[in-house]
């Protein structure tokens, strides 16, 4: 081989290998904020414990338009590392749960607040008859998660969302609520921008949702 082609080859080696590092991508950069499931999944808890840690001011967060949280990374950074430095950092995950149940309908009152004491479940439920009961005692109590069974008309119905609505945009930390309907079309009915932390789930409520759902709850809160 003649120096004139060796110097040939070597020059495209060159220009070769000099193109395909020039194309190649540079990592992408980690994103600085991570969607509730994604957090969730980073901490090894569930997204309900993930949304709590945003509303205690544990973790960093703030909401789209659309109503969805997006969580600092950096402050879930910081939370692993008190966590693994920090004895008794996981106190607030390990206590009782507290669960509020509003139920309007007054035999179904009486039957699952008595069902509910034979369960002798590790979490601590509380009953109210009336909604606007149940808001009245936020201000001295306020419970992890609250739970409506709606059985009142459709006009009643919105007005109780809207209830549980407003008082979530009032300044406070926003409630974790589950409503109960056998209205299908109620939320359809919500506002544009209703609050996430406000669940439509479909009724009528019953004594084996509760249980599922309170263990649930539980086994969440379990980390």
């Amino acid at each position: 081989m003649s120096h004139e082609t060796s110097a040939v080859i070597d020059s495209n080696r060159v220009a070769t290998n000099f193109s395909t590092k020039s194309v190649s991508k540079p990592p992408a950069p980690a994103p600085q904020f991570l969607s509730t499931a994604e957090a969730a999944r980073m901490l090894g808890l569930s997204t309900t414990l993930v949304q709590t840690l945003v509303d205690q001011g544990d973790l960093k967060g703030w909401k789209t338009r659309g109503g969805h949280r997006r969580i600092s990374l950096e402050s879930i950074l910081d939370y692993q590392t008190d966590s693994r430095h920090v004895p008794g950092s996981h106190a607030k995950s390990s206590m009782k749960p507290n669960v509020t149940i509003v139920i309007e309908s007054p035999a179904l009152f009486i039957q699952l607040k008595a069902e509910s004491e034979l369960w002798n479940l590790p979490i601590d439920v509380r009953f109210f008859d009336s909604v606007t009961e149940a808001l009245l005692e936020l201000s001295s109590q306020k419970p992890d998660m609250m739970v409506v069974e709606m059985s009142m008309p459709r006009p009643q119905q919105e007005k109780t969302f809207q209830a549980l609505e407003n008082f979530n945009q009032r300044g406070h930390t926003p409630l974790s609520v589950v409503l109960i309907t056998a209205e299908k079309a109620l939320k359809a009915s919500m506002p544009a921008g209703a609050s996430s932390s406000i669940q439509v789930v479909s009724g009528p409520m019953s004594a084996v949702w509760l249980h599922a759902y309170l263990t649930g709850v539980i086994a969440s809160c379990r980390v």
